[in-house]
């Protein structure tokens, strides 16, 4: 799965997620996908932000955001992601 999420028109603004079956990690699949969204949102919409959320411990999606050119922003923050409590997240920007 990969989505966009929490846009915001006035900002021109978007954040975007992806989650894989373990199955498929590390085959690159995650990285190709989201280049191809970023290159979709630049090219075709008014977009200019494009921010992201990982859960700490998930180095894997850290290296697919850096590959393809997000920047850390907020390091340990708490995050609500659906949980009973707060998720430890970092925060990405591209």
């Amino acid at each position: 799965m990969i989505e966009l999420y929490g846009y915001r028109e006035k900002a021109h603004k978007i954040s975007v997620g992806y989650r894989l079956l373990s199955k498929y990690w590390g085959q690159g699949i995650a990285t190709k996908a989201l280049r191809l969204m970023i290159e979709y949102l630049y090219n075709e919409t008014e977009i200019e932000i494009i921010t992201a959320s990982t859960m700490l411990e998930n180095r894997a999606s850290a290296k697919v955001l850096e590959k393809n050119g997000f920047s850390l922003v907020v390091h340990d923050v708490g995050e609500d992601w659906g949980y009973e409590k707060l998720i430890p997240t970092d925060k990405w920007i591209m």
